[in-house]
């Protein structure tokens, strides 16, 4: 395959029509000298799992590696980011690193999989120029529509024989699995730390138990599970700009079960505190930069004011886009039911549109903060710090903001604690 792939690279044309072994060999160029430069990427956290403290890891790389034929890897690494990958780092030496939140999300028989993929990813691009290739479409630096889709092509003739490899330590199924399973877990990791964790240090505050409250999120709440429809749903929208992975799911001619549940059996539950502190800093460093940072808290003692100051955020935004829809230059809660309830909430244009949402519509996605708000004021209270849509009223009583909202969208009439907001 690495060859067919090389010999495809050599018979590239320029859309001037200059000959493709030149156009071949400047593209090479580009990739091997400039990349670094005019595309710097991040040095990137990491924390070395050694062999003492992670022995079944270490195993079931050894393991994969000899199933593949391939070296082992020199180093075994953990990193803040739902991601993995392999490094060189000289002529005999490379490194496997694998996303924190994969190790505690994956069970042991999806990450052998992504494992043997990495490996035999790391394996074809022994060739210099298939790795400059790869280094090129991932720095996102093809500009020309007259290559772009030829290096494209090279790179996923590159990913399919990878994922074919993938399959040589575990069934079809299982790899499919672990390709969805990962996006979610990208997801999650995303939207987990945009929603709790990322608006905290404009208020001085910094949660030190990130990978803690992710991971109860994950296992104790289904976030994974309950971000898999919005997923498919934006690849039904927008195929080439989310069916990267649904596409190589495909290529394995099978489909993951749904829902999707957290691993019974992640190879790592936790790393030591210090160290997901220290990835927690590096992951939201982007967000504390000009920021001062006054407190380090858990998410337990985060005051209620800081996710009050979220919702009513979206509480805002949301009833600026009934307005634009409605006409109406003061509008209230009864306004946005209304047009929820007539099947209208997809056309609502709000910013919280664009990012990945556990809500199950849009109509219900609107609805949620403007109800959040609304229970606020009559005296509910938060739950859990981590699960915003239940709220206590002062009777003791529950309120499941999202079940609310869906009954709402279905037609049901609204709750009497609600009456008072209901006239426009």
């Amino acid at each position: 395959m690495a060859a067919g792939v090389i010999a495809g690279a050599a018979a590239w044309r320029h859309g001037h029509g200059e000959p493709a072994p030149v156009v071949t060999a400047v593209v090479v160029m580009i990739a091997v000298r400039v990349i670094p430069l005019a595309w710097p990427r991040r040095a990137r956290q990491a924390h070395v799992a050694r062999r003492a403290d992670h022995p079944e890891l270490h195993a079931m790389v050894d393991e994969v590696a000899a199933t593949l034929g391939v070296r082992r890897p020199s180093r075994v690494c953990f990193t803040p980011i739902a991601e993995s990958g392999a490094t060189r780092l000289g002529p005999r030496r490379t490194a496997l690193w694998i996303g924190l939140p994969y190790a505690m999300g994956f069970d042991r028989a999806e990450l052998r999989g992504v494992i043997a993929f990495e490996l035999a990813l790391l394996e074809a691009c022994r060739a210099w120029s298939l790795a400059a290739l790869v280094e090129l479409w991932t720095a996102g630096a093809v500009r020309k529509q007259a290559v772009r889709p030829e290096v494209a092509a090279a790179v996923r003739a590159l990913v399919r024989q990878a994922d074919e490899a993938s399959c040589r330590v575990g069934d079809r199924r299982t790899m499919a699995t672990a390709l969805l399973r990962g996006a979610l877990l990208s997801h999650s990791l995303d939207w987990f730390a945009r929603r709790h964790a990322a608006h905290l240090p404009g208020r001085g505050l910094f949660a030190v138990d990130l990978y803690q409250g992710w991971r109860w999120k994950v296992y104790e709440d289904d976030l994974p599970a309950r971000l898999m429809s919005p997923y498919l749903q934006r690849y039904a929208a927008d195929p080439a700009g989310y069916g990267f992975v649904i596409d190589r799911i495909g290529e394995l001619g099978v489909a993951p079960q749904e829902p999707l549940r957290p691993a019974d059996d992640p190879i790592v539950r936790a790393l030591d505190p210090a160290v997901e502190d220290r990835f927690a800093r590096w992951l939201l460093s982007p967000r504390t930069e000009g920021q001062t940072v006054h407190w380090y808290v858990t998410f337990a003692e985060i005051p209620f004011a800081a996710w009050d100051a979220v919702i009513e955020q979206g509480h805002d935004s949301v009833l600026r886009a009934v307005a634009h829809l409605s006409g109406r230059p003061d509008p209230a809660l009864a306004d946005l039911m209304e047009i929820v309830a007539a099947g209208r909430g997809a056309e609502l244009e709000w910013e919280h549109r664009e990012e990945s949402c556990t809500h199950p519509s849009p109509g219900v996605c609107a609805l949620f903060p403007v109800l959040h708000r609304a229970l606020r004021l009559r005296g509910y209270r938060y739950v859990n710090a981590l699960r915003h849509r239940e709220l206590a009223g002062p009777d003791g009583d529950v309120v499941d903001v999202v079940g609310l909202a869906r009954a709402i969208e279905r037609g049901d009439r609204p709750p009497e604690i609600l009456a008072p907001a209901t006239t426009s």
